[in-house]
This record gives C-alpha cells, sequence and structure tokens, in this order.
C-alpha cells in the first residue's frame, strides 16, 4: 500500500501527517518551530528528519513513501514549487521548497497554498464532505482563503486564486489582513487601551466579561462577514468553513460575522449557505496536502 505525507508550513510551525491510500490519517509528527529555523535549506533538512522519523514510528522507510504535499502561506508559484512573498516567512520568498525537498527525499513532491489545502481537506472529510461548493476561511497569523469546486482546488489563470486577505478594503489602504488576523485582534485591543500580549488573552477577557475585549471581537466579527460577502456574492458556495487557531474564538465573533454577512448578500444564499467551524481542525490541511500528493501523475515519480 501507498504511503503519503501531507505537510502544512505555517509562520509560527510546522506540522506533518501521515496517511495511506484510503486518506486514512495512521499518525502525526512531531511539530517543528519556525523560531528556531532560520533558512529554506535548513526547513527542508529538518523537515525530512521528521519525515524520517513519523516514518518510522510505523515500522516504513523512504521507499514507501510515494509522494508529499506541501502546503505554506501564499502568494506562491504551485506549478514550478516556489514560495513567492509570503509575509510571515520572508526566510522563504522565492525559495525553490518543492525542489529542494525532491533532492532530499527522492520522490513527488507538490506544494500549494495552505488555506487551498485546508478547503480540500474540509470538503474531502470533513464539515464540507459531500458538498459541490465549499470555500474555506482560515484565521491565524495571517487571513487565507480557499476555494473548492466539484472536489477540486480552483486555483486560478496563475495558481494565485483567493489570495484575498492581502487586497485593501477602506480608503485608506487597510489590508482585510490587517484586522482579521492574530496581530490585528491584539492592536485593535490595545487601541483601545488593554495591554493583552496574545489574541488568545484577548478572547479569554473577553470571556471573562472585559466590554473592551468584547468590543474588539464584535468588530472582527463584523469585519470578517464583510470579507465574506464579497465572495460568497461571487462564488455562491454551498459552505464556508472557518478554521485556523483564531476559530477557536467562535462564540465571540460567529453572531457578528453572520449578521454582517448575511445583511449583503441575496434572499436565497442568506436562506440556505451554512457558515461553520471546522470539523477537523489541524488535520485538515494536512489531509488536504495529502490527497493533493496522491493526485500527482505517476510520471511524476520517475
Amino acid at each position: 500500500m501507498s504511503h503519503f505525507i501531507g505537510v502544512d508550513i505555517g509562520g509560527t510551525s510546522v506540522n506533518l501527517g501521515l496517511f495511506n491510500e484510503r486518506m486514512e490519517l495512521l499518525g502525526r509528527g512531531d511539530a517543528l518551530s519556525m523560531a528556531d529555523t532560520g533558512s529554506g535549506d535548513e526547513l527542508v533538512e529538518r523537515l525530512a528528519g521528521r519525515i524520517d522519523a513519523l516514518l518510522a514510528s510505523r515500522a516504513l522507510e523512504r521507499g514507501d513513501l510515494a509522494s508529499v504535499g506541501l502546503g505554506c502561506p501564499g502568494p506562491l508559484d504551485s506549478m514550478k514549487g516556489v514560495i513567492l512573498e509570503t509575509p510571515n516567512i520572508p526566510f522563504l520568498w522565492r525559495y525553490p521548497l518543492s525542489e529542494s525537498m525532491l533532492a532530499k527525499l527522492h520522490c513527488p513532491v507538490a506544494l500549494d497554498n495552505d488555506a487551498n489545502l485546508f478547503a480540500l481537506g474540509e470538503a474531502i472529510g470533513g464539515a464540507g464532505k459531500g458538498l459541490d461548493y465549499v470555500i474555506g476561511v482560515t484565521l491565524g497569523t495571517g487571513f487565507g482563503f480557499g476555494i473548492v469546486l466539484n472536489g477540486r482546488v480552483y486555483r486560478g489563470a496563475t495558481g494565485t486564486a483567493a489570495e484575498y486577505g492581502l487586497t485593501p478594503w477602506t480608503e485608506g489602504g487597510e489590508l482585510w489582513e490587517d484586522t482579521v488576523s492574530a496581530s490585528g485582534v491584539v492592536k485593535a485591543y490595545h487601541r483601545l487601551g488593554g495591554k493583552a500580549a496574545t489574541a488568545l488573552q484577548v478572547y479569554e477577557l473577553a470571556e471573562d466579561g472585559d466590554e473592551n475585549a468584547q468590543a474588539v471581537w464584535q468588530r472582527y466579527g463584523k469585519v470578517l462577514g464583510l470579507s465574506l460577502v464579497h465572495v460568497v456574492n461571487l462564488l455562491d458556495p454551498h459552505m464556508v468553513v472557518v478554521g485556523g487557531e483564531m476559530a477557536g474564538a467562535w462564540s465571540q465573533f460567529h453572531a457578528a460575522m453572520e449578521r454582517s454577512l448575511k445583511e449583503y448578500i441575496f434572499e436565497l444564499p442568506a436562506a440556505q449557505l451554512q457558515v461553520v467551524p471546522a470539523k477537523l481542525g489541524s488535520d485538515a490541511p494536512l489531509l488536504g496536502a495529502a490527497a493533493m500528493a496522491a493526485a500527482l501523475p505517476a510520471r511524476a515519480a520517475q
């Protein structure tokens, strides 16, 4: 039986999972800290070590590995396997990640935007299973989107479709990601006089009744909902799946998000659209990456 590795590269950590041909998760590798990694070559070396250890934990070797799928924040060139200018991991800019991993592991490697793979994972085996049109939204260090149409990721003409978080939404040039991100939440709380260091602390304060923290999450939800208006009106999906570390604050922002979203979309989608938290959590991008790897053409292995 063939085996596949799915890798999720984030701004703070790298996670990986081992899957079989049925896309069943067999095991997760030890997470790799990006704070301890200073270059693309170092990342490849350390990641290869994690992959070897994960294979060994299931009594497998590199020869049992059919292919590897890599998810990374964009923008990136998925056809060439090159990271372009992902804002939160500057040492990977213009780095040929797929080529370097191929040279290290000697097996086919595919690269795509992490939000695309999150959306694909949720569409295959998560909240969107069985639905034709699924939008995935990842909330964390950045703000990512992925589009899955009829079970396939929509990447556009240059592979940068759904790179929406870096789009300005105010006349002053404020980006969606400036607000709908962990740093955006912290900055908003600071503007109200708070001193929290992380978005998690702002969430905990809101849960404890801090009115300023609650106000931050209300605005967060409103802006997130407005960002979804454009996507829903353009694509008319069955479902929007919301994931990422910030989705843990769902109780504080989802009502405001749905109000602002449904105020500006058409009557029929407003009645039928499902907006739900992710079902697979951090496993979604791993599943999506492994499924992408499994879809690589046989000639890529030669």
